[in-house]
């Protein structure tokens, strides 16, 4: 059952004015993330009509989308051609090479999502994989999430991605595979301890997605750095769902405002400083290099030209290295994942529980709250264990 919601002119006149407001508004529309669809129809219109560097997104995107709807096989062909493309990213393709290139301004790049999106690509699709029973590739994909979680650029992170481990186990559970479990049971445990592992009989695995996606904002001169925010007007942060006498209470597990603006323990609130920094310190040599030569000419004279050759090939080597300065375009990505949730709240039951009744949302003071929609849908698999997922936002 489904709840649906050129160059301007010189200053001095109106026509200097009006073209360098077009320009402001075209710079506006560059930094600007992909335009946020909403149904399947809707978000598939986007993909056909998406430049070629904004299609993971959308492709990424439209999988959730077609999960709302309940149509798997869409599901996992948009899924399927996102996480082609990301794992793309790594291989010595052209559009990867621009994807890690200087040279190219952050959102002219072939869009491959932040650490926790690319996790977050991999988790929706073990998801499919677990409707179809075939958990050892569902536990592959929560594997490759939690390595896509725990890397950053050249670095790499312990990743706190607790969902991501919890899933692990219990793809391990499915399988019959009780060492494994246990081993990431524990894991879940160190960073969640108030987290209680599901019962050896459990057969029904209920996972809850609130709120809205994190936001990207460009901010900082030139807007080289990204910040994010949380999504505005989504205050659910709790889930219960009516069950016999008592309510189940589905676990907080994750916050993925907290996954973005992590890696591992080390918060981060700017990126691409480093970018910043290495256009400013080339742009500095070439201006040194450029001046040292400029001044040198009096040397020159004093030389009778000797020096000439030199200075010359000092100059070319300032202006060389300003040309890779000024090429260095460090303005932030500001596209994001627009349909992924801001928390993930999860709970285990047997196989043989009873139907579960009505969702309830409250907001951090306990207050019931209401959404603009709820999705709430079921799959048995081929082995008899089920899958709810519920999802307040679109």
């Amino acid at each position: 059952m489904t709840w649906c919601i050129a160059e301007p002119a010189r200053p001095g006149g109106t026509a200097w004015r009006a073209v360098a407001a077009a320009a402001l508004m075209a710079c506006g529309a560059a930094l600007a993330p992909a335009a946020h669809a909403r149904s399947l129809a809707e978000t598939e219109a986007a993909l056909e009509r998406a430049e070629s560097k904004d299609r993971t997104l959308y492709q990424l995107q439209a999988g959730v989308a077609a999960l709302r709807e309940a149509k798997l096989d869409v599901a996992t062909r948009h899924l399927d051609e996102a996480l082609d493309a990301i794992e793309s990213v790594y291989s010595n393709a052209e559009g990867a090479a621009k994807a890690r290139s200087l040279w190219y301004e952050e959102g002219a790049k072939d869009f491959k999502g932040e650490p926790y999106e690319r996790a977050m690509a991999f988790y929706y699709r073990g998801l499919v994989y677990l409707t179809e029973a075939d958990y050892e590739n569902a536990r592959a994909s929560f594997r490759t999430a939690l390595m896509q979680s725990s890397f950053a650029e050249e670095q790499r992170y312990r990743s706190g991605f607790a969902t991501l481990m919890f899933l692990d186990g219990w793809c391990s559970q499915m399988l019959g595979d009780t060492g494994q479990a246990a081993e990431a049971y524990a894991e879940v445990a160190k960073d969640r301890k108030d987290w209680t592992p599901p019962s050896p009989d459990a057969g029904m695995l209920v996972v809850a997605e609130l709120a809205g996606a994190p936001r990207k904002i460009g901010d900082g001169v030139g807007n080289h750095e990204i910040v994010y925010r949380r999504a505005k007007r989504t205050p659910e942060k709790r889930i219960e769902i009516a069950q016999g006498a008592t309510p189940l209470r589905l676990y907080p597990m994750e916050d993925l405002y907290v996954q973005a603006t992590h890696r591992g323990a080390r918060a981060i609130d700017r990126i691409i400083d480093g970018k910043v920094s290495f256009q400013k310190a080339t742009g500095a040599i070439g201006d040194a290099a450029a001046n040292l030569a400029s001044e040198g000419a009096l040397i020159n004279v004093a030389l009778d030209g000797s020096a000439g050759r030199a200075l010359g090939g000092l100059a070319a080597a300032g202006a060389i290295v300003s040309l890779v300065s000024a090429n260095v375009k460090p303005r932030a990505d500001v596209r994001y994942w627009a349909n992924l949730p801001e928390s993930l709240h999860l709970a285990t039951l047997g196989a043989a529980a009873a139907p579960l009744g009505e969702l309830k949302l409250f907001d951090e003071a306990g207050q019931p709250v209401a959404s603009d929609e709820l999705v709430r849908r079921e799959w048995t698999d081929p082995k008899g264990r089920r899958l709810v997922w519920i999802k307040t936002r679109r």
